[in-house]
């Protein structure tokens, strides 16, 4: 008996170390998702400062880009940063339920010496012919038989789990190595990583100061721009208000009257949060939504409703969801833009210098609905897209999909 608990414990502790490595394995592969998407993000950085930089010589715009770049960098060391300690720890977990299990099996192989060695002691082949012998009659010379029959099985059996054991425990120290060699490329790659940021932020600096002796008025600028984004954001809200004012033409409801269709859109819509197709096919978020300091000038507040896709000239914009196109609009100070109505949900794309829809048209989700304005002065294409229910702005990051 205390030999088939010994085994037990073993079998216990290799069923553990399965589970926590299969934890690991999820925790790893979610983790290196999001290493790819940073690593390619920072690809497409690159190719959009490239670019930037043959069309306009400007020097905000390029310290704007590297500290965006800098930010996924930084995002990156902790990824590798999680990473390594993910790994340390199922490293440490492992080295830890190998030692016990050598230990365990280093018992076992003794206790079974010792079962041999007695066996072979009192078993001889004279002793059991007598034990056979010595039955009353035959159906005890049978049950004895019997026994021995199932003890020889018994002992078989007993050595073929410490050889499954033994082939187990290979197993998991090969894992083992290689885990620890992928916690040393890992460590490589964490310090090329950190040798790049530290690079970017000298450069940054240099662009800095670069930037406080050519461009002063640089602040006063920005200033400026944010106003008239904010003008732009309140003629948009004008629109969505008059719509809802339209579609409740008894009432002075602060919401859409919506008919079953309008009901079914919306409800289709909301079903489909997180897996929204991205309005241009690719592309570098460089604002975010909600509050945030300015890149650049750091004394300023962003309030952004929406985010902003930097992305490759002559982009086309697609629609994001089945809908019909509520306005296409121009305001003083910005670019046109359309807004697609989805039920109670609005889209809006803004930005564009050409659009192929109009007002009143039906559009289905990957719809083209334009083309991204490129900005000659700054080198940059920038699309700013947003999602509203009804007259809230609502983050488009957690509707597209990831």
């Amino acid at each position: 008996m205390k030999f088939l608990s010994k085994i037990y414990i073993l079998f216990l502790l290799l069923s553990f170390s399965v589970l926590n490595a299969q934890d690991y394995q999820a925790r790893q592969k979610k983790l290196e998702a999001q290493k790819i998407s940073l690593k390619k993000e920072i690809i497409q950085i690159n190719s959009l400062i490239e670019d930037s930089r043959r069309r306009s010589k400007n020097l905000a715009n390029e310290l704007e880009d590297l500290q965006l770049k800098i930010s996924v960098r930084d995002k990156l060391i902790n990824i590798n940063n999680s990473q390594l300690n993910n790994l340390t720890s199922i490293i440490e977990n492992q080295t830890k339920k190998i030692e016990d299990l050598e230990n365990n099996l280093i018992d076992l192989k003794n206790e079974y010496e010792k079962i041999i060695y007695t066996s072979y002691k009192k078993r001889s082949t004279q002793m059991k012919l007598m034990f056979l012998f010595a039955s009353e009659n035959l159906n005890q010379a049978f049950k004895r038989f019997q026994y021995f029959k199932q003890y020889s099985k018994y002992r078989k059996k007993q050595a073929d789990q410490i050889i499954i054991i033994q082939g187990q425990l290979i197993q998991k120290i090969d894992s083992l190595e290689i885990m620890k060699t992928e916690k040393q490329n890992i460590v490589k790659e964490n310090k090329t990583v950190k040798q790049s940021l530290t690079n970017e932020i000298i450069q940054q600096d240099n662009l800095f100061r670069s930037l406080l002796k050519t461009q002063k008025d640089y602040s006063a600028q920005v200033d400026i721009k944010e106003r008239q984004s904010r003008q732009i954001d309140n003629e948009i809200r004008k629109l969505i208000s008059l719509a809802i004012s339209e579609s409740n033409k008894n009432n002075n409801s602060s919401n859409f009257s919506l008919t079953p269709e309008g009901r079914l859109i919306s409800k289709n819509f909301q079903s489909n949060k997180g897996r929204l197709p991205w309005p241009v096919k690719e592309g570098v978020i460089v604002r975010r939504f909600g509050t945030q300091r300015h890149p650049v000038v750091r004394t300023t507040t962003i309030n952004s409703n929406g985010i902003s896709i930097a992305t490759s000239p002559n982009s086309i914009v697609y629609s994001v969801f089945d809908g019909e196109v509520l306005s296409v609009y121009g305001f003083s100070g910005g670019n046109p833009g359309v807004l697609l109505r989805h039920g109670k949900y609005i889209s809006n794309y803004q930005n564009l210098s050409s659009i192929y829809v109009k007002k009143g048209d039906k559009v289905s989700a990957n719809d083209q609905i334009g083309i991204v304005f490129t900005n000659e002065s700054t080198g940059k294409t920038l699309l700013k897209f947003n999602i509203f229910n009804e007259l809230k702005p609502e983050n488009p990051i957690i509707w597209l999909d990831k």
